[in-house]
């Protein structure tokens, strides 16, 4: 669960970042996102309930709501009842799945090619659609990058991408257009980020999803992912 929490904070990285008391401090301004502006505890044995003060010194010095990423959920009980009897409201419950590369391309049969390419390009930005995350987050990733995407009638229809390092993979970013949906197109991608993934020694993918995102999490159990833990969310 460490390890997967550490390969994330690389994959999508912070513009501000800080260490205090074992909490690693995030804040990215102009992009929304909570993983970009939250912060993350340390182990529980380190009883991270008693240095709250200064992660919330950090947020308040800086403009921004004081986030707390209570995870792995079931290791922080102490610190998210400290922030609920503090007011912080709870938001986003979420699981983390992981699947092999093997069990993802055993399971899945892709339905069309898949293009990735090591870089963000102008097609897959503009289908992502965010221009702060693409310039703030995106282009600064500099682990190893996969932009997945199919193209139908010369537009992306559907897109992904994984970061690889340490033997993981994250997944990101997975949406598909309206138009598009129901065409095993999300399918393929995770198929062809598997792949991807084996080719660069990573044989373990990790992805989030919310936990009302039924849709979501019936495509990832379908291709093979399992929970490995939770977090949410306190928000100050």
């Amino acid at each position: 669960m460490i390890k997967i929490e550490q390969h994330a904070v690389t994959a999508w990285p912070a513009i501000d970042t800080e260490r205090t008391g074992g909490w690693l401090l995030r804040h990215t301004p102009g992009v929304t996102r909570r993983r970009n502006n939250a912060a993350l505890p340390p182990a529980a044995d380190r009883h991270p309930e008693r240095s709250i003060d200064a992660v919330e010194s950090y947020y308040r010095s800086r403009g921004a709501a004081v986030t707390v990423q209570v995870s792995p959920a079931e290791e922080h009980a102490a610190l998210d009842a400290a922030l609920a009897d503090r007011g912080y409201r709870h938001d986003a419950p979420t699981l983390v799945m992981t699947a092999s590369a093997a069990t993802i391309t055993d399971r899945l049969t892709p339905v069309t090619p898949v293009e990735i390419t090591p870089e963000l390009t102008p097609a897959w930005r503009a289908a992502y659609g965010s221009a702060e995350v693409s310039d703030l987050v995106l282009s600064r990733i500099t682990a190893p990058t996969g932009f997945a995407s199919i193209t139908v009638d010369g537009e992306i229809a559907a897109f992904g991408l994984f970061v690889a390092g340490d033997g993981l993979t994250g997944v990101f970013c997975m949406a598909t257009a309206p138009a598009h949906r129901r065409r095993g197109y999300a399918a393929a991608i995770l198929h062809a980020g598997a792949a991807w993934s084996t080719t660069r020694g990573a044989r373990t993918l990790y992805l989030q999803v919310e936990t009302d995102n039924d849709l979501a999490r019936r495509l990832y159990e379908a291709a093979g992912f399992t929970h490995s833990h939770s977090y949410h969310y306190r928000i100050l």
